[in-house]
């Protein structure tokens, strides 16, 4: 009886230090208040104090030897996790991650107070069942080693949840791996002899002493790793913008040729009529100026609005929507003089209509369309594409990512561009979607 009352009150404190450990990690991802975490510790702590007395009986009754610790854990361990889940809004594989250290940082006190045991109080070690004196002997170690290590953690913790890379989802799997190395050293190899057991849980020591700088190792690791794609998307998306930019140099030295060379032709259609003029033929003077007027407007489009970085980026993407069988749809209101800077524009506008024509393209026949507004209106720009779309969105926190072929389903550089010109305006960028449509909306203060 005696040895199962300290059995319960070990594994009472066992759970309870196991608990106060995640939760530490997790302080800013809590969803219940600290009272009802206090109680759902306690309750948690006597029912796993409670199964693993109950689950050294029904073993010790079995015919045949089946290790009661390692089947509790095995249970608390599912039990936990969905304890934690209930509790912390966090992913799946960020929790298992956290919950297996925090049981490696259980074993690890419990491999000292067994050393402690083996070299300075054989009586403990010897002893078939617990004893009043397990329950400080396995408690003061916790106290000692928890706290310091439940600060490492937590840096390893953060380190990985900054990084947004898909790739390390299953990290968890390691931390996993080495607490089945510690099972099966601790229960398939067991020793009895005073000397041995002080070698085997010193192993056991330097066994979760090295996991640990495994871990932090791994994590450095993973955050360096994760800069460094977040840097290559940076050069990614200023390589991209620098695209945008050129784009628009190219257009204006477009546009600057064509003048160049209808001022050179005015002069020669003003040679013929002063010629025709000269010689009193008016009648084939005013034909050919109808001729003139009618080949202008032919080979001139009419300005979508006043803004020459949106006329041009509007009538570039246009023809190539256009072509690709894509309706396009315009109702635009923008001065020239706004206090916008052109290559700021060009980024939302060209981003905009790259978005919109590419998903466009993946739509059904009937949502094939594109449609976009710009107002002007008291110092504010409003902007919004709205285009139909195939109706596939990925996400990851929150994050619209990448359909692209090339992008491997990471955060879109474009929306990340749209949403950095808007912020730096004092303004906002938000993307929303139906089955059918997806609609960009950007809100710009220029001069603010």
């Amino acid at each position: 009886m005696t040895s199962n009352i300290c059995q319960f009150f070990v594994v009472f404190i066992q759970t309870a230090s196991t608990a106060c450990f995640c939760l530490y990690i997790f302080r800013k991802q809590l969803k219940a208040c600290i009272c009802r975490l206090a109680v759902y510790i306690i309750t948690l702590s006597c029912a796993f104090g409670a199964l693993s007395v109950a689950a050294s009986e029904i073993c010790s009754r079995l015919p045949f030897y089946m290790d009661y610790e390692l089947s509790s854990l095995t249970i608390m361990l599912f039990i936990g996790y969905f304890c934690l889940k209930s509790v912390v809004c966090e992913e799946s594989s960020h929790i298992l991650f956290v919950l297996c250290l925090s049981i490696h940082v259980q074993y690890l006190s419990i491999s000292v107070t067994y050393f402690a045991y083996a070299a300075w109080f054989p009586w403990i070690a010897t002893s078939s069942g617990y004893l009043p004196g397990d329950i400080p002997g396995h408690a003061l170690p916790l106290l000692l080693i928890a706290p310091p290590f439940a600060i490492i953690t937590g840096k390893m913790y953060n380190m990985l949840r900054k990084a947004e890379a898909t790739a390390y989802h299953r990290i968890w799997y390691i931390p996993m791996l080495f607490l089945l190395l510690y099972f099966v050293q601790v229960y398939f190899y067991p020793v009895s002899e005073k000397d041995t057991q002080v070698e085997a849980n010193l192993m056991r020591l330097i066994l979760m002493i090295c996991a640990f700088v495994t871990y932090s190792q791994l994590a450095s690791a993973v955050a360096q790793s994760s800069k460094a794609t977040e840097k290559k998307e940076r050069h990614i998306q200023l390589a991209h913008q620098l695209d945008l930019q050129r784009s628009r140099t190219d257009d204006i030295e477009i546009h600057a040729e064509e003048i160049r060379r209808i001022r050179h032709d005015h002069r020669q259609h003003i040679q013929v009529l002063k010629g025709l003029l000269e010689s009193g033929d008016t009648d084939k003077a005013l034909e050919y100026l109808n001729e003139y007027e009618t080949s202008t407007a032919a080979n001139i489009q009419p300005a979508l609005c006043e803004n020459f970085v949106v006329n041009t980026l509007c009538r570039r993407y246009e023809m190539l929507a256009v072509q690709s069988g894509i309706e396009v749809i315009y109702k635009l209101k923008l001065a020239q003089d706004i206090k916008i800077a052109g290559c700021d524009l060009a980024v939302i506008i060209g981003n905009l209509w790259e978005n919109a024509v590419t998903a466009a393209l993946d739509a059904d026949e009937e949502h094939q369309f594109i449609r976009l507004y710009i107002q002007e209106k008291e110092g504010t720009v409003f902007i919004r594409m709205e285009n139909g779309f195939s109706g596939i969105i990925y996400q990851k926190d929150g994050q619209i990512l990448s359909t692209k072929s090339n992008r491997d389903r990471t955060p879109g550089i474009g929306i990340a561009s749209i949403k950095s010109v808007a912020a730096s305006y004092g303004g906002i960028a938000e993307f929303d979607y139906t089955p059918d449509i997806f609609t960009a909306s950007v809100l710009l203060y220029p001069g603010r």
